[in-house]
């Protein structure tokens, strides 16, 4: 019989009800569906206009890996060896992957990330028997077990004088997904003899790694010992230039904890010549108003130089002035994509300190074309009924987006206040392009106040759930306490849960002690995509 008479009889018995709904009753998630529906096309339509409610779990993977003596070791007989130590389990890690493994409904792997803290804890080892070990190490990581197997980055963190260790592990370490590695830089600081038994390409392992990001682990001595080890840092980078648009990403730099500027020159010195991309994730903070005192002085000569390689930026604010004396900084950034503010109500004496004649103009980062994603996050104290507070926010939050490019497509606005058509019309006036919302509020206000973003294709929503949602919305994601903070906010009713079922044909639904989760959508063939963002943005990494 030929394939095509085969997909015939296929699709014909799928048009039977009964026979596709005890097909779907035995897939056990959207993401096996969605892989179904790619290999097989001719079923999408018959999946989609089914109605599926599956169960969520969400999975927060960070493993453990404690390295001490077996317990036959005699510890007075001297100095270990690798062959002296062994692994301790971590349970906790070990019971979520074993959920996993049989949960019947969609994993949601938080941040879309594994991380592995590895710690040796014995002071002095001896090198005999390290490569046996390592395998050992590997096995024990455990990064190709069927849970694991979609993951798109791969972090690691570990004690004092073993980052060599990680890179001897990454070099017989092996994974399809993998897009990103985040490591300490003080993977490259331990004695340069460390690493002779390399062998190889360390990233080969990876086909589909594109990015290594780079995090200092918060003590700013790391990137000093970073520079003087820069042969060691070269020899790898120039193993990462053979993947496919390599760039490296420094993380968390400001100017007390990095590098000084001819240091890391001579570092972009390295990556330029072996073609890798460079971007800087920076943080800007003054206490201060304004341009005359030594911090900021020192801020603008680290940032102004390397500017052209800054695409991601923190800035925190304590006071109205700030906001403008941040965004002066960061206008010069013209690479920035990513912008994170930490809006931080001073609330001590009663003085906000937030009224003041400035009017939204044509100032900012409007000239910014490359700035997508926009993080608005207010401090916890907005939400306490202070008047003062109540009534100098709004002003101020226009001035804030009043200063953004129409180029935001992902707009992040962390514990707002109640969002109104008001509120939303002054939003989308300045960015008018917002493809993906995830919010925070108080409220709703008024129930058509989101139809104002007319691009609107996802919506993550924490503590209510929208009255009525635009009709370009691809996926709503929200989540719900059972207990309202606030009597007189939007009551969560079944009704109000049934028009929205009635909008979309999937569901997954969690049912936890305090909060109820719900994820709807149309498109199972869209579900890699749509699982994508909520991984990053619903459901973002956090230690259980």
């Amino acid at each position: 019989m030929e394939d095509s008479d085969k997909g015939n009889i296929l699709s014909e018995l799928l048009e039977i009800n009964l026979v596709r709904k005890q097909i779907i009753k035995h897939i056990p998630s959207f993401s096996d569906m969605n892989n179904l529906v790619d290999v097989c096309k001719f079923v999408r339509c018959d999946f989609e206009k089914e109605k599926i409610e599956r169960s969520m779990f969400l999975n927060s993977d960070s493993q453990d890996i404690t390295i001490t003596y077996k317990d036959e070791y005699d510890r007075a007989s001297g100095v270990p060896g690798w062959s002296d130590l062994k692994f301790k389990k971590d349970s906790c890690s070990e019971n979520r992957l074993n959920i996993v493994k049989t949960f019947f409904g969609e994993t949601l792997l938080c941040g879309n990330r594994v991380e592995y803290f590895i710690n040796l804890s014995i002071k002095k080892w001896k090198e005999k028997g390290r490569m046996s070990f390592i395998k050992k190490l590997v096995k024990e990581l455990n990064l190709n077990c069927a849970t694991r197997k979609d993951v798109k980055n791969l972090e690691f963190g570990f004690g004092k004088n073993i980052g060599y260790i990680v890179l001897y592990a990454l070099n017989l370490m092996k994974h399809d997904s993998i897009t990103r590695i985040s490591l300490p830089v003080n993977c490259f600081t331990c004695p340069p003899y460390k690493y002779n038994m390399i062998n190889g390409n360390i990233f080969n392992g990876f086909p589909n790694l594109t990015e290594l990001s780079l995090i200092y682990p918060f003590h700013r001595s790391y990137y000093y010992d970073f520079i003087h080890h820069r042969d060691t840092f070269e020899k790898f980078a120039q193993q990462f230039s053979t993947v496919k648009n390599p760039t490296i990403i420094f993380n968390f730099l400001n100017h007390d904890d990095a590098m000084k500027t001819d240091g890391l020159f001579e570092i972009i010195n390295i990556l330029t010549k072996y073609n890798v991309k460079i971007k800087f994730n920076i943080t800007i903070y003054c206490p201060r108003f304004d341009f005359n005192c030594g911090i900021c002085k020192n801020l603008m000569g680290f940032c102004l130089p390397i500017k052209q390689y800054i695409t991601t930026a923190t800035s925190k604010i304590l006071y109205h002035r700030q906001i403008l004396h941040s965004i002066e900084i960061m206008e010069t950034f013209e690479n920035l994509c990513e912008l994170h503010l930490k809006v931080i109500l001073p609330l001590s004496n009663g003085n906000y300190m937030f009224s003041y004649n400035q009017k939204p103009g044509h100032m900012g980062l409007k000239k910014l074309s490359n700035l997508k994603n926009v993080k608005i996050e207010f401090s916890r104290g907005i939400y306490w009924q202070y008047s003062d507070i109540f009534n100098s926010f709004y002003p101020f939050f226009e001035i804030i987006c009043s200063m953004m490019p129409r180029s935001v497509e992902v707009l992040q606005l962390i514990r707002v206040l109640d969002i109104n058509d008001a509120t939303a019309k002054m939003i989308t006036k300045y960015m008018p392009n917002i493809k993906f919302l995830n919010i925070e509020c108080l409220s709703y206000k008024e129930s058509d106040g989101l139809d104002n973003f007319t691009k609107l294709e996802c919506l993550t929503s924490f503590e209510y759930c929208p009255i009525k949602i635009p009709k370009t919305l691809k996926v709503l994601a929200f989540k719900h306490r059972k207990y309202p903070s606030r009597s007189d906010g939007l009551i969560f009713t079944d009704n109000l849960i049934k028009s929205h079922y009635e909008k979309f044909t999937k569901r997954i639904t969690e049912n936890g002690d305090n909060e109820l989760r719900y994820i709807l959508f149309n498109g199972i063939h869209h579900w890699h995509l749509f699982k994508s963002a909520i991984q990053e943005y619903f459901c973002p990494y956090y230690y259980l």
